[in-house]
């Protein structure tokens, strides 16, 4: 059984016939069945930053130009995912993330209890695995693939250093794999994968070993159970100590959808064009091949091809070149991780010299006011 641990009471279980749920008619410590998970929602979940999340627009990747992407997209039945375009609910979602509670009893064969729990105002409300899938529209089959830390002991071997030649990815250091060998279908992959899929902050341009575990399963056809793994992203979300934030808004508003919240008074941000991911955000995988549905190239493309005088773009750069400014970019990373390490140690002696003396200007003040306390008494 994988849970995370809460301080939370027991919750009472659900009556049945429960009117619809409006947060904004309840006070805030009527939210939550224990003073502890107040104080943690107020000290932390309630500060949670929202990530912004995006999605594919319609025709912009055609089938017959990207069949391989298309194709390993649809073995894993994430068609659905891609162009999601649900509004969500951040205050919401910050008072479930709060109280989540995730269970999983499930054994080799699939067989036992896996649910998502979480409680508001003393309400409890679960969700199974079977149930997670079908809001979402995913199929509940292939490998149990948990993320991060977690990856099953039998995939070992799947790791970014012995799949390095099947996505074509090279190791820069930090745990991280460059994008930059990939083919074009694997790198839009691996782009939907950080932006619509799985999507976090920080750096997009390289693969985590989770990244890289997850690229090679797609690639080799090998089906992943995906409302297992976004079970266990949604829980990720909240109790990351490194960067937690608040992920997947467009698949609670399934789950609360389907518990019939009262979402009317709700903190609501819509998913609009601004969201949608575009030819120009995808020309820099291809050198501007990826064409928009009326088979057009990114204007800025064309206008920079055309300023080119006449020479082409690839008898510039060769790939000799692209591999050393490559390598050249990979070691400014690495040198900037470890500058900002340093500062970060630093900074760190600077506060704690604050500190000491702050505590030693207290103590001076304390000892003086002792001492004009005392010479003021002996006058009288």
């Amino acid at each position: 059984m994988s849970r995370r641990k809460s301080t939370a009471h027991k919750p009472a279980n659900k009556p049945s016939n429960d009117p619809p749920l409006s947060l904004l008619q309840l006070p805030l410590r009527k939210w939550f069945n224990s003073k502890d998970i107040l104080k943690s929602y107020l000290d932390i979940f309630s500060k949670l930053p929202v990530l912004k999340l995006k999605y594919l627009s319609e025709g912009l990747l055609m089938e017959d130009k990207y069949e391989v992407f298309w194709k390993l997209v649809d073995q894993q039945g994430l068609r659905p995912l891609l162009f999601m375009k649900e509004r969500y609910y951040p205050r919401m979602m910050r008072v479930v993330a709060t109280s989540l509670w995730l269970a999983d009893k499930l054994n080799d064969a699939g067989e036992g209890e896996f649910y998502l729990r979480f409680w508001i105002g003393g309400v409890t409300y679960t969700i199974t695995l079977e149930e997670l899938a079908s809001l979402w529209g995913l199929p509940n089959d292939g490998i149990r693939f948990k993320g991060g830390h977690l990856r099953p002991k039998e995939y070992d071997h799947w790791s970014g250093k012995h799949s390095q030649s099947v996505i074509n990815v090279s190791y820069i250091g930090g745990g991280k794999y460059s994008v930059g060998e990939m083919s074009i279908d694997h790198r839009l992959l691996h782009y939907m994968l950080l932006y619509l899929w799985l999507p976090r902050k920080g750096n997009h341009g390289a693969l985590t070993e989770e990244d890289v575990f997850i690229m090679r399963a797609m690639v080799e056809e090998t089906e992943l159970n995906w409302p297992y793994l976004l079970a266990y992203r949604l829980m990720h979300y909240a109790s990351s100590s490194l960067e937690p934030s608040l992920g997947h808004g467009m698949l609670w508003t399934k789950i609360f959808e389907h518990f019939k919240f009262d979402l009317s008074d709700e903190e609501v941000i819509y998913v609009t064009k601004e969201n949608a991911i575009t030819s120009r955000s995808l020309n820099k995988m291809d050198r501007g091949t990826v064409v928009d549905r009326n088979g057009k190239k990114n204007k800025a493309v064309a206008e920079n091809a055309h300023s080119q005088s006449g020479t082409s773009f690839d008898s510039q750069v060769t790939p000799d070149l692209m591999e050393m400014f490559a390598e050249k970019m990979h070691i400014i990373s690495i040198d900037w991780d470890k500058k900002m390490e340093r500062v970060d140690k630093k900074l760190k002696v600077v506060e704690s010299c604050i500190v000491s003396q702050a505590e030693e200007f207290q103590s001076l003040e304390a000892s003086m006011n002792t001492h004009f306390s005392r010479k003021a008494q002996s006058r009288v």
